[in-house]
């Protein structure tokens, strides 16, 4: 039997923090990876099913794991989903089970000081390091990875249908956590109003929750756009969809915040996906979500002028939108298929086995 045989005849683990049924970009690459490689060579999954206060329940666990087969052998590569599993891979490195990581952002950029301690003692001499987007690789290397180590593989978007229905004229949805770094405070301040003032009729679908869902609510009364926004918090799948396939456009303004990068930004290819014009903030991992021009539009962060001339002319030019959209869409399903993803982490993982 040759290497690359031996290697599939063994294990293939994947030990993460973020599964579903839990919501969100990491969830959905763990639950693509795994589903999908367990179709290419045997495969076991441990994720943490009861949120981060079990958290080390659950690493002893995979610590037990790991030793027992270990020592037999039986692990071909070690895949952890973040590097707060990071002391996982330094047991397996002890039965010399190569070990690879993928890295988001926020899980090397996160300041608090018994983090960078746990970062310190357990999260390097790893095999392999995937890096999300090449913000994210920047910032890995910055904070002492291996630059020889790491691959830039980015996420995926499953199919979704195409729209059957003309989309909804002066319909803006925003999608995503209501934290700072997303910007939708500087948008509901900044640049609503003044579309507001040229498109009468505009109206914003917020779908998401977090902890400034206050200051930015607090922010569109200031800016007396409150009226024009819509908050339906956590939503169904199918329910974000729907909407995606009913806006005219998708905004993803992000703002620079020190030590809270985006890694990826999956609701701007989920958007693409759809179908629907996209204006996303030309910072950070959103330029690897998408291409400008094919994926959506790039406008640069915190650029009020430019924001609302690219959302008005799109609005009083649904055409233009429409071809946008359908033009993001077929870029979407083509260059950001899960299963591309997917062949790339198998070349990683036989690379290091």
């Amino acid at each position: 039997m040759n290497d690359k045989a031996a290697t599939r005849a063994a294990e293939t683990w994947f030990i993460t923090r973020k599964y579903p049924p839990r919501i969100g970009g990491m969830e959905v690459l763990s639950w693509e990876l795994t589903t999908r490689f367990a179709k290419r060579r045997r495969t076991r999954v441990f994720s943490l099913q009861h949120g981060n206060l079990w958290l080390p329940l659950f690493l002893i666990r995979c610590a037990l794991a790991i030793i027992a087969r270990g020592m037999r052998g039986k692990i071909a590569v070690l895949h952890l989903g973040d590097p707060v599993l990071a002391p996982l891979g330094q047991l397996a490195r002890r039965f010399r089970i190569p070990v690879c990581v993928t890295v988001h952002g926020l899980d090397v950029t996160y300041s608090h000081p018994l983090y960078r301690l746990w970062l310190r003692m357990f999260f390097h001499d790893f095999d392999t390091y995937i890096c999300i987007s090449r913000a994210t690789r920047t910032e890995a290397i910055s904070r002492g990875v291996p630059e020889a180590r790491t691959r830039i593989v980015g996420l995926g978007v499953a199919p979704s249908p195409a729209a059957t229905r003309p989309r909804e004229a002066d319909l803006l949805v925003f999608v995503g956590r209501l934290v700072r770094r997303k910007g939708l405070e500087w948008f509901v301040r900044a640049v609503l109003p003044a579309i507001a003032e040229r498109r009468p009729a505009v109206r914003l679908v917020v779908i998401g929750v977090g902890p400034e869902r206050r200051t930015i609510g607090q922010a569109a009364a200031t800016a007396g756009v409150a009226d024009r926004i819509e908050w339906l918090g956590a939503v169904s799948d199918a329910e974000r969809s729907a909407w995606l396939q009913r806006s005219a456009v998708c905004v993803v303004p992000n703002v620079d915040v020190p030590g809270d990068v985006e890694g990826y930004g999956v609701v701007a290819l989920e958007a693409a996906a759809s179908g629907c014009a996209l204006v996303a903030a030309d910072l950070h991992g959103l330029r690897d979500a998408i291409v400008d021009g094919e994926g959506g539009l790039l406008v640069p962060a915190e650029d009020a002028p430019t924001w609302v001339k690219t959302i008005a002319d799109l609005l009083e030019r649904p055409a233009r939108a429409a071809a946008l959209g359908t033009r993001a869409r077929a870029w979407a399903l083509s260059e950001r298929a899960w299963d591309a993803v997917c062949d790339r982490y198998e070349e990683a993982f036989d690379a290091i086995a």
